[in-house]
Order: C-alpha cells, then sequence, then structure tokens
C-alpha cells in the first residue's frame, strides 16, 4: 500500500506529526530514511527503536551463548563471560556501542544461588544513537557592518 505523507525539511508537515505521535514514516529525501524511528514505550530509554533492535540483537546473542552453559560445570561460565565482553568489545570497534561493563552480579550471586547453580551476570551498554534531528538556527546580524565599511572604503 502506497500512501504520500506530506515531508518539509525544518517545517511542520505531516510527517513531523506523525513523528510526534511515535509513528514512524519513510521518507524520499537523498534516499529513502526513517523518519521518526521511536516507539511508544513509556520509558525514554526505549523509544528509541534503533537502541530497541540493537539491544535485542545483542540479548539474542548473548542469551545464545549463555545457553551453552547450561547443564554443563559453574567453572565454564568464565568463557561465557569471555565470550559476551568479546561480542561487545567487536560491536564497540564497529562503533555499534559507545561503552559496555560485564560483571557478575554480587548481591544476586548469593550462596544459596551459587550452590543452586543460579548465577547472574550483569551487562550494561550504551549504543551509538541514530541523529534523528538537527535543529539549524540561522540568525542574521549586523556585527560585520564595520568590515563591510572597511572594504568600501579602501584605497585601490
Amino acid at each position: 500500500t502506497e500512501h504520500f505523507i506530506e515531508f518539509i525539511n525544518g517545517f511542520d508537515c505531516d510527517a513531523e506529526r506523525l513523528r510526534n505521535a511515535h509513528i514512524s514514516t519513510c521518507i524520499l529525501a537523498e534516499g529513502y530514511r526513517s523518519w521518526g524511528g521511536e516507539t511508544s514505550h513509556e520509558d525514554t530509554i526505549w523509544q528509541d527503536l534503533a537502541r530497541v533492535r540493537t539491544f535485542d540483537r545483542i540479548a539474542l546473542a548473548g542469551q545464545k551463548a549463555a545457553f551453552k552453559a547450561i547443564d554443563k560445570k559453574a567453572s565454564e561460565l568464565y568463557f561465557i563471560k569471555i565470550s559476551i565482553e568479546e561480542l561487545l568489545r567487536d560491536l564497540k570497534g564497529a562503533k555499534v556501542l559507545i561503552g559496555y561493563e560485564v560483571s557478575w552480579d554480587e548481591e544476586r550471586n548469593t550462596d544459596a544461588n551459587v550452590s543452586a547453580g543460579k548465577f547472574y551476570l550483569n551487562i550494561k551498554m550504551m549504543n551509538n544513537p541514530i541523529v534523528k534531528q538537527i535543529t539549524l538556527e540561522f540568525i542574521y546580524s549586523d556585527k560585520w557592518a564595520s568590515d563591510l565599511i572597511k572594504t568600501i572604503s579602501a584605497d585601490s
């Protein structure tokens, strides 16, 4: 289905009103682009659609790696942590992430949980945000009027 949405960069338009209502649109401006890219999640951290997609993909990869430790000796968890750190290091090098931190959860990894074979690994990370809006403000100033006067007054 094709439906044309008015888009005028820098002005109030249909695409901007949809964006403000958390509805993304595809616009044709120097190629096809996503205008909006936001979810309607209550938490502003998870309103960025690119962040949600990035974190979901990383979480799936991490869970796949962690699943390999199920039914194995707990001492092998070291390799799971290393594997996740290597993934995040590669993503940081590719500029997908700005930074990350991987650590065992000191509060939840109680003696009882460890004895029961339950382990908690905290993975903190920040994605490289997608630019969604740049506002340029052009302001007239007569600050350089004296420069003009000097230029036109100069003896040739």
